[in-house]
């Protein structure tokens, strides 16, 4: 009868904040970090009073949060780095509730996903670089056989292939990481 009256609290405080937290609002990746440990709480193994510390927390983190961002007499830079400085207080309050088995399954999915994001952008910013040279290559043509269309034609055919080629196989890469 306890578990059962536990696990309704538990999902009616559960239903309560995200329907209260408003889905526009950017959330910080600690937030978002300590939602994934709450919706994942099986797997890091965190007891109810855990959960229900963590989610306190992250309730009045978002209060804060909010203050700071009506607060008209900070300039921009400023709430930047307030948030910033909540934000890591959040984390170190996050510390404070889990065990140490816990703190090492949660650095390891934080650094995992850091490294997926980075290598995302990095094949971003190759994507990119294939695009300009691309382009770059067919005016190169261009220029290099405007008096002969076939041969022109016959090097941009060649030159998008290559393109296609290429960018499929970063999109793949891309793709693979998620």
């Amino acid at each position: 009868m306890k578990r059962i009256l536990l696990l309704g609290t538990l999902l009616f405080t559960m239903h309560n904040i995200y329907a209260q937290s408003p889905k526009k609002n950017v959330e910080s990746n600690y937030e978002k970090s300590s939602s994934e440990l709450l919706n994942r709480s099986e797997y890091y193994e965190l007891t109810a009073d855990q959960r229900n510390r963590i989610i306190e927390r992250k309730r009045s983190i978002g209060r804060e949060f909010a203050a700071i961002g009506r607060d008209h007499s900070l300039t921009g830079r400023e709430k930047g780095q307030k948030k910033r400085q909540l934000s890591m207080s959040f984390r170190n309050d996050i510390y404070a509730i889990l065990n140490e088995s816990q703190k090492v399954k949660w650095d390891k999915e934080s650094y995992n996903k850091y490294q997926v994001s980075t290598a995302k952008a990095e094949i971003e910013y190759k994507l990119e670089l294939l695009e300009i040279e691309y382009e770059k290559d067919i005016k190169n043509i261009e220029t290099k056989y405007r008096n002969n269309d076939s041969k022109r034609k016959l090097e941009k055919n060649n030159r998008k292939a290559e393109y296609k080629l290429q960018k499929s196989e970063l999109k793949r890469l891309k793709d693979n990481l998620s």
